[in-house]
């Protein structure tokens, strides 16, 4: 399943009203009621508790998403982390946690229908199950077909009527402090006990599942590095205060008895008292449409671990096969509905949060342990563009948070959602293992992929001139693959053959040397000779067809201390050069010193806005700057700039500009002008 089609077809809604519409879905109108009915008034403390949780969770998620924005969630950050057999647990657990998550929300649906019919006096010889059934072939044909305009009319609407809501209690609250001499319906601050506290906790968790959702389509999301760690915390944020506020207000105007009494219907009643029969009548469309708005968004998130799942070839390919018509992942959404629809006869509210909180808390104690694992181990690719701070520490409570708050679940919870993690270990054992399946490298979208194992151009001009390979820099850049181009301009009424023929054993005892030189490391290299009377147009024309990522000049270097990066053009601020940057400072420790040149006419402002372009992209990868430097261009050439910083360096690193012509990198490379340069230069090759 591409995953191009797969935005085309599913749409690319906005990240955080995704989040939102699930964590404000039917959570926020069932969940007050029953957690009242549990913990009276600290059932405030159990939502303040499950948002802390789901916040530190939050943060780790949007650290992995950064550095990993691919669908898939959890299951990808994961598997990426620990192997395919957590990988394949998480993957499972997480399916299988959407579809009771799903199936919660429809029994939801299915007992506000039946409400709102009879507040409506539409008498109808029907029941909940039924309609919550009707539903989940509604979802399944709307998804096959096709959902853009549908999923974001439906999170308009209940961020809508979410405000709306919010109005509601908010006039509820101002009458309660208003009113002198109102009897308080507070006895206790936890009726049942302090365990209550934490009981409740557990079964209200599902209503912060909804976060998890942006993580899924992470590989969607416009500009992941700003927008996923904003939308993922935000999210979580915006649904604490408005899950408090609620519930406060529910346990001001009732006492638990009765918020007990009333159920999942109790912000209904709520509504009621505050404003009338309209009131009801509003929340329970809302409620309507919240509920189906999280069932519909708990399909497309399961939609994209079920692909993901496929992609890695955990289960088979034909679950993501697309429709011919539709273009949309028909088996998929079976796989989730099907499930959804045998659950919906059970009807148990409860078990069904309670199962969906217990299998996303494994999978959020496993996001905080990548997070604790990945800053341990620290490997080339982990370069989030958002870092939590004192990352360890946050990790480690959040995941130990998490499976605390699990063991606080149901008995009849707890044994499903074992079964269900017993049943992803026999899968694995069973079918996975005898895969032996190699997960492919997350990368990240500020890192140039190619430059982790670039290939290197040296070009060795044959002369009589000693020369010996810079060390210092190929330690630096231990994945490389070298090519040694020796080359030779030739009279032009000389052939090609007979110079070869001439000097051939020559270079080839030069290239030999330079090998030598070369056989301790673990680099890969290759050689290759050029004759030509026309040499200059040759090895632009080797440059320009060459897959090459770097051009490295044969200096000799023993220490690699500090480099110099002239900047001549925005355009030399890329990916390209900070990942370079990213990969010498990860291997060695180093200084950078950037050279501004800049004309006489040029004033203050351009300076200042190099220097923001250059904190910005090489931020995104950690890269810091040891100091800057001003100089002004006047008539100087720009090689005579770069002789003029080589002497005060071990290496100066080019990026070529995007309006060069290549005509300065082949004088370089030709030693017309490389012959006054003191250290060896490191050319980004700029090809897009």
């Amino acid at each position: 399943m591409d995953s191009n089609k797969l935005k085309r077809t599913i749409g690319l809604m906005p990240a955080t009203s995704i989040g939102l519409g699930a964590m404000l879905g039917a959570g926020i109108f069932v969940f007050p009621g029953l957690a009242g009915g549990y913990a009276g008034f600290a059932a405030i403390i159990s939502f303040l508790i499950g948002g802390i949780i789901a916040l530190l969770t939050a943060a780790c998620t949007a650290e992995l998403a950064t550095a990993m924005p691919q669908s898939g969630g959890g299951y990808f950050f994961i598997s990426r982390s620990f192997g395919t057999f957590w990988g394949t647990i998480t993957g499972i657990s997480q399916w299988v946690g959407l579809i009771f998550a799903c199936a919660f929300y429809l029994v939801t649906f299915g007992k506000y229908a039946l409400t709102f019919l009879q507040d409506l006096n539409i008498g109808w010889d029907t029941n909940a199950k039924l309609i919550s059934f009707c539903f989940v072939v509604v979802l399944l044909i709307i998804n096959i077909i096709g959902t853009k305009k549908v999923s974001r009319f439906q999170n308009m609407m209940v961020i809508t009527l979410t405000i709306i809501l919010v109005l509601i209690f908010s006039y509820g609250i101002i009458d309660y402090f208003e009113v002198k001499n109102k009897t308080s319906p507070i006895s206790e601050l936890a009726p049942a006990g302090t365990l209550s506290i934490f009981t409740t906790t557990a079964l209200i968790f599902t209503s912060y599942l909804g976060f998890v959702q942006i993580a899924n389509i992470g590989a969607e999301i416009k500009k992941p590095s700003k927008n996923l760690s904003r939308s993922l915390i935000g999210s979580v944020l915006i649904a604490m205060g408005l899950y408090i506020f609620i519930m406060t207000v529910c346990v001001l105007t009732f006492s638990q008895e009765e918020l007990k009494q009333f159920g999942e219907t109790a912000t209904i009643e709520v509504a009621r008292k505050i404003v009338g029969n309209w009131g009801n009548i509003i929340v329970l469309f809302a409620g309507l449409l919240a509920a189906l708005s999280s069932a519909n968004a708990s399909i497309i998130s399961a939609s994209r671990g079920v692909f993901a799942l496929s992609k890695d070839r955990v289960i088979s390919k034909s679950t993501s096969k697309i429709n011919t018509r539709f273009g949309t992942p028909h088996i998929a959404l079976i796989f989730i509905t099907v499930p959804v629809a045998v659950l919906l006869f059970k009807s148990s509210l409860e078990v069904f949060a309670e199962v969906a909180s217990f299998l996303h808390l494994i999978i959020y104690a496993g996001i905080c342990f990548s997070v604790l694992k990945l800053r341990t181990k620290n490997p080339a690719w982990y370069i989030p563009s958002f870092r939590i701070p004192a990352a360890k520490w946050v990790a480690t409570i959040g995941a130990l948070s998490c499976l605390t708050l699990a063991g606080f679940m149901q008995k009849e919870s707890i044994l499903i959602s074992i079964a269900v993690l017993f049943f992803a270990i026999v899968y694995y054992l069973i079918f996975v293992r005898r895969k032996d399946l190699k997960l492919n490298t997350p990368k990240p979208p500020h890192i140039d992929a190619a430059f982790f194992n670039p290939n290197v151009l040296i070009p060795v001009a044959i002369s009589e001139e000693k020369k010996e390979a810079p060390k210092a820099i190929l330690e630096a850049l231990p994945d490389s693959n070298l090519l040694l181009l020796g080359f030779k301009e030739i009279p032009e009424q000389t052939q090609a053959e007979q110079s070869e023929e001439e000097f051939g054993e020559e270079a080839e005892a030069k290239l030999a040397k330079i090998r030598s030189q070369l056989e301790d490391s673990q680099i890969n290299f290759d050689t290759k000779l050029i004759f030509s009377d026309t040499m200059e147009s040759q090895l632009i024309q080797f440059i320009d067809e060459a897959d090459l990522q770097f051009i490295l000049t044969l200096k000799p270097l023993s220490e690699l201390n500090q480099i110099a990066i002239p900047i001549f053009h925005v355009t030399q601020i890329n990916r390209k050069l900070s990942t370079i940057l990213y990969t010498l400072q990860t291997n060695k420790s180093i200084k950078i010193f950037v050279y501004l040149f800049l004309k006489n006419d040029e004033d203050t402002s351009s300076e200042e806005s190099l220097k923001r372009a250059i904190e910005k992209q090489f931020g995104l990868v950690g890269v810091t700057i040891h100091n800057y430097k001003t100089i002004a261009k006047e008539k100087t050439s720009s090689i005579q700039l770069i002789q003029n910083i080589s002497e005060k360096t071990d290496l100066v690193v080019w990026s070529e500009p995007s309006n060069l012509q290549r005509d300065l990198l082949v004088n370089i490379i030709l030693e017309k002008e490389s012959v006054k340069l003191t250290t060896p230069t490191l050319m980004i090759l700029n090809k897009e």
